[in-house]
């Protein structure tokens, strides 16, 4: 489970950290017209049933090992036995433990449509290439493209303040009304479970579901 704090990024400061890794030796190219017309605004991630009566919520970080292993090696089982067959409610949120998972974070809440969940993973089941990478971010510009955005829009994605706002204000939240310190830390109803074991995960589940 990770332990690290969480890292807290001010508007300004996280931005001009993660806009410094997008440029590179170039400058950023301006957002599209078309993404003045239709602003990117934060979503949340959800599957399964809306509603059911058990709702799952995962606090995760793009950086953080273990939640890579939770999404290669134990969700796909969570997936099967309780989101697709719509006996739950399953809402990933972000939690980012650095500035890194926060750029990540920032790209995948920006992809268009449906596909930000897609993009989280691709870039948990990769994590190892990209977080580890001389140029993390020009990494993550590339699964983003795949998932449908324009190198422009990665770039003002990565500048966008209301995004990253309310990145924060969801990890702030996490910390202070639910004692959320590390990850992956997920809420089965109002039930807390910390690690990434399935089998622990489900028996609360099981329960709830009673």
């Amino acid at each position: 489970m990770k332990r690290r704090t969480a890292l807290t990024l001010t508007a300004g400061a996280g931005l001009g950290v993660l806009t410094s890794w997008a440029i590179g030796s170039s400058a950023v190219a301006p957002a599209l017209a078309a993404d003045a017309a239709k602003p990117v605004v934060y979503r949340e991630f959800v599957l399964g049933n809306p509603k059911s009566k058990v709702t799952v919520i995962e606090y995760a970080s793009l950086t953080c090992p273990h939640c890579a292993h939770f999404q290669e090696v134990e969700y796909p089982k969570l997936k099967k036995n309780y989101i697709d067959n719509g006996k739950i409610k399953y809402v990933y949120r972000d939690y980012p433990l650095d500035g890194l998972a926060m750029g990540a974070a920032l790209i995948a809440r920006c992809a268009p449509g449906d596909r930000g969940a897609t993009l989280i993973d691709m870039m948990f089941k990769n994590q190892r290439d990209w977080a580890g990478s001389e140029k993390p971010i020009e990494a993550l510009r590339g699964y983003a493209l795949l998932a449908g955005m324009t190198s422009p829009e990665v770039d003002a994605c990565l500048k966008n303040e209301a995004i990253l706002k309310d990145i924060q204000d969801v990890q702030q939240k996490a910390t202070t009304l639910y004692k959320v310190d590390a990850t992956p830390t997920f809420f089965v109803n109002e039930e807390k479970v910390k690690g990434a074991d399935y089998d622990a995960l489900a028996a609360v589940i099981d329960k709830a579901l009673k």
